[in-house]
């Protein structure tokens, strides 16, 4: 797969060639009030209008604003994110109007952007956004850009010429605050004031779209030429809470296993997947595929909705036994992070529709999915990355978005050779794995050691980070020779995902042992 995560400082790769569309840069006049005088369009406009507008802009300071085009973002949202061919041509002509290449659509992400500002108003406004990832062909080269457009109601484009409906909602603001004054030329005004904050706007949904839904994975070769849509949950109040989590986290000093799929963390999780030392996820792979038969009752005629997918690569059998019997199937892969959907939706049959899910699935689910009957599966020990309360919050949670119809499959390492189970997680792209996620929190590698055990007496593989020397991350101090556990992977014995489900609503349907009992997939069901 090819590396397309994002750099610490997210922004348009520079070795990809874009398409810039190049503004004329305007002429300031330099007369008196000369910024007044370039928002208007009459060269002979009067002294006293442009008094006027003196006396508004010393206003608009008093307020709190630079001047009339100053704008604050107060909220940023995504919405979905619709993956397009890349063999199909988008929402461009064929060729431009000037003979040039048009662009495919690539990918489109729909947001919603809130603005306050002298012209948007104190009160923040909202506004529907498009980012369009657009692919030129010139011969044998691709050219990329991504093309960014406020949009109204109606879903029309609002270019940097401004969408009829913003300006007139600007012209009500600019009454609402008492800025109109007076002229002939309010609409101008706010065209031109729109026009020139558009650009710092773009820039800053670009910079989020860029950071948030790794937008270069929809050109990866594995996906080229899949359709797909994501509905997500990135906003910037989901980021502060994570911020906040994450500070929590260093406070207590120990995480969840949230922190390892966020950022390039993800993309070494994906590769120790795929390595020859990972030998765990092999035997719940093994068991799935072996028991076919005895899982089909179970996810026959059911939405698969995989929660934590990876690279999908243990519910594909799954999928192939319902396209079986079925003409069709769906799969929801469900994740906290875009570039993992990307990954999962690569390995999957064209045949299957994909709609994932973009969410922290150790938040509320509860009424985030549509109606039918639908198969839930947490596989890879998922359910154990993190303490008891962790494991029955999980459970919970996921039991309380469940219907009477449906089931969910659950897939846990059992207790075994413990130094087995060691070399997997000590292997040299597991510890990359946990020093990729300690890099992105904020620690100097030359300031700590990464220790991974086995904690026997409470069943559990640990990651520890062991403080060299006095530091400090992200505002919270590390003294000299303290621990900082940033993982842990419960190992179970036999008969105790039953009581665990119990304690959170479930019940066993059916289990499924390997020979070695190194592994154990269970179906659960809600409880009566």
């Amino acid at each position: 797969m090819n590396n397309y995560m994002p750099e610490k400082e997210p922004k348009m790769p520079e070795k990809i060639p874009q398409l810039e569309k190049k503004e004329k840069p305007l002429k300031e006049k330099k007369e008196l009030f000369s910024y007044w005088a370039v928002l208007s369009t009459n060269p002979e406009e009067s002294i006293a209008n442009i008094a006027k507008r003196k006396k508004a802009l010393i206003k608009i300071q008093e307020m709190g604003w630079e001047n009339f085009e100053d704008f604050k973002i107060r909220s940023m949202k995504i919405d979905s994110i619709t993956k397009g061919s890349r063999e199909k041509r988008g929402w461009w002509d064929e060729v431009s109007a000037f003979g040039w290449p048009s662009p495919k659509a690539v990918e489109t992400i729909d947001g919603q952007i809130g603005l306050s500002g002298p012209v948007f108003g104190q009160t923040p406004e909202i506004y529907n956004w498009q980012a369009v990832l657009g692919e030129t062909n010139i011969g044998d080269k691709s050219l990329f850009s991504l093309d960014i457009a406020l949009l109204d109601e109606k879903k029309s484009w609002g270019t940097r010429e401004g969408a009829d409906h913003i300006i007139e909602q600007i012209e009500k603001n600019i009454k609402k605050n008492k800025l109109n004054v007076s002229f002939p030329h309010a609409r101008s005004l706010g065209q031109e004031a729109l026009r020139r904050a558009l650009p710092d706007i773009f820039k800053e949904i670009k910079k989020y779209v860029w950071e948030k839904c790794y937008p270069m994975a929809a050109i990866d070769d594995a996906v080229a030429n899949l359709e797909f849509r994501l509905t997500t949950e990135i906003s910037r109040e989901i980021d502060q809470e994570m911020d906040k989590e994450i500070i929590q986290g260093l406070k207590k000093r120990e995480f969840d296993e949230k922190i390892f799929y966020l950022g390039p963390g993800a993309e070494k999780y994906l590769e120790y997947l795929k390595s020859n030392e990972n030998k765990l996820n092999n035997f719940e792979f093994q068991l799935i595929e072996k028991n076919l038969d005895k899982l089909e009752p179970f996810i026959n005629k059911r939405i698969i909705h995989d929660l934590g997918p990876a690279n999908a690569l243990k519910v594909i059998p799954l999928l192939e036994k319902q396209l079986e019997s079925q003409k069709e199937a769906a799969y929801v892969p469900i994740d906290i992070n875009p570039a993992m959907i990307f990954a999962a939706a690569a390995n999957i049959n064209p045949k299957v529709k994909v709609e994932g899910k973009i969410l922290d699935f150790t938040e509320p689910l509860a009424g985030k999915f549509e109606a039918g009957p639908k198969i839930f599966s947490l596989l890879g020990n998922t359910l154990g990355n993190g303490d008891e309360n962790y494991q029955k919050g999980l459970l919970k949670n996921i039991n309380q978005a469940m219907t009477s119809d449906d089931y969910l499959l659950v897939g846990i390492h059992l207790k075994s050779d413990w130094q087995e189970i060691l070399k997997n997680y000590k292997s040299a792209q597991g510890r990359e794995v946990f020093l990729s996620a300690v890099e992105n929190l904020g620690f100097p590698m030359n300031k700590i050691e990464l220790e991974i055990i086995a904690d026997e007496e409470n069943r559990q593989i640990k990651a520890i980070v062991k403080v060299k020397e006095d530091l400090e991350v992200k505002g919270v101090r590390f003294q000299q020779d303290e621990d900082l556990t940033i993982f842990v992977s419960q190992k179970y014995d036999i008969g105790e995902l039953g009581k665990l489900a119990q304690s959170a609503g479930l019940e066993v349907e059916k289990t499924f042992i390997d020979e070695k009992n190194q592994y154990e997939l269970a179906v659960l069901k809600k409880g009566k």
